[in-house]
C-alpha cells in the first residue's frame, strides 16, 4: 500500500485570503483548498489564484454564476506520492481515514478569464480597458495581444508590454522577405483561401497579396509606407495599430502619432505600477535618485 500523508504537508500551496490553495489535475482545471471555507472565501481564493498566479481576471458570466451551486465540492482527502512530473496526488477518502483532512475542490475548468493589462482608452468610444487577450488583428500575420472594449466591442492592438519586465528583450521576426508586405504571407502559406502574391510596383514597390491589396486604396498603401509600416525601426504591434486605424478611416500618419502617444502613456502607467510594487523592497517613490535609476532601466528595456 502506498504511504499516504496529510495534504497540509504537501508542497505547492499558496496562502490566499487565509486559505491554502493549489491547482491540481493535468490541465489545472481544479483548485484544491485546505479546509471547508465558506462560499465568500471560496470565491475570493479563486479570484486571487487567477490574479496572483496567472495575472488574469475572471470574467462574470454563466460559468461564474453557477460555480458555487455546481462547481464546489467539500469533502475529505489526503496526499499520496506521485511520479516524476508530480510529487503528490490527491486521494479523496472517508473522514475517518488515516491522514484525511477537510478539503474543498473547486471546478474552474469552465471559467472564462482575461489578462490584466495596463489601462488604455478605446479608440472608438474612449472607455478605459484594463484587460487584454490573444487574437488575430488586421495587418501583420499571427496572434498578438489586443484590447477588447466591453462597451462597444472594438478590438485594438495593445501598446508595449502588459506587464513590466526590466529584462525583457523585444524581438521582431523578419518573416519571408519575398512575402506580402502587408501581412507576410506567401503563395506557399497564404493568409486566406485563394490568396496569391501580386508583384511589386503597384501601388507600392513591395509585393502585396490579393487580400491585403483589396483592403486599402492605392493612396492608403502609399500613406502606410510613408508612415513606416513594416519598417526596420517599427514593431508588429505598431504596424497592426496603424493598419487597423487605416481600416477605420484614420490617416496612417495620424495613427502613427497616436500610437506614439499611447505607448508613452502606457510606459508611464507601467512605470508607476512598477514603482508602487517595488516600494516594499526599499524603493521609495519620493527618492529622486532611485526614481531616475528606475526610469533609466525601464527606458533601456523598452528600447531593447
Amino acid at each position: 500500500m502506498t504511504a499516504a500523508y496529510p495534504l497540509a504537508d504537501a508542497e505547492g500551496f499558496t496562502n490566499l485570503h487565509g486559505t491554502q490553495v493549489v491547482a491540481i489535475d493535468e490541465d489545472c482545471g481544479t483548485l484544491l483548498m485546505l479546509g471547508h471555507p465558506d462560499d465568500r472565501t471560496v470565491l475570493a481564493g479563486t479570484s486571487a489564484h487567477y490574479r496572483v498566479l496567472y495575472g488574469q481576471r475572471i470574467r462574470p458570466g454563466r460559468a461564474l454564476g453557477t460555480l458555487l451551486p455546481h462547481g464546489v465540492r467539500r469533502t475529505w482527502g489526503r496526499a499520496v506520492p506521485g511520479g516524476d512530473n508530480c510529487p503528490w496526488h490527491t486521494e479523496v477518502t472517508a473522514p475517518d481515514a488515516q491522514h484525511a483532512g477537510p478539503v474543498t475542490l473547486v471546478d474552474v475548468d469552465s471559467l472564462d478569464a482575461e489578462d490584466i493589462a495596463i489601462q488604455e482608452q478605446c479608440p472608438a468610444c474612449g472607455r478605459a480597458s484594463r484587460t487584454s487577450d490573444i487574437a488575430c488583428s488586421p495587418g501583420r500575420t499571427g496572434y498578438s495581444r489586443v484590447h477588447n472594449c466591453r462597451f462597444c466591442g472594438t478590438q485594438w492592438p495593445s501598446a508595449d508590454a502588459y506587464r513590466v519586465c526590466l529584462s525583457k528583450v523585444r524581438t521582431r521576426s523578419g518573416g519571408d522577405p519575398s512575402g506580402c508586405f502587408g501581412c507576410g504571407c506567401t503563395d506557399t502559406w497564404p493568409c486566406a483561401a485563394g490568396c496569391r502574391l501580386v508583384g511589386g510596383g503597384r501601388p507600392i514597390a513591395q509585393p502585396l497579396c490579393t487580400t491585403c491589396l483589396a483592403q486599402h486604396t492605392p493612396e492608403t498603401w502609399q500613406a502606410l509606407t510613408a508612415a513606416g509600416y513594416a519598417a526596420a525601426e517599427s514593431d508588429e504591434q505598431r504596424d497592426r495599430w496603424i493598419y487597423t486605424e487605416a481600416l477605420r478611416g484614420t490617416e496612417p500618419a495620424t495613427a502613427a502619432a497616436e500610437w506614439s502617444e499611447r505607448r508613452a502613456l502606457t510606459r508611464q502607467r507601467a512605470l508607476a505600477t512598477h514603482q508602487r510594487d517595488a516600494q516594499p523592497q526599499g524603493l521609495q517613490g519620493d527618492d529622486p535618485e532611485g526614481r531616475a535609476d528606475l526610469e533609466g532601466q525601464y527606458a533601456d528595456a523598452v528600447r531593447a
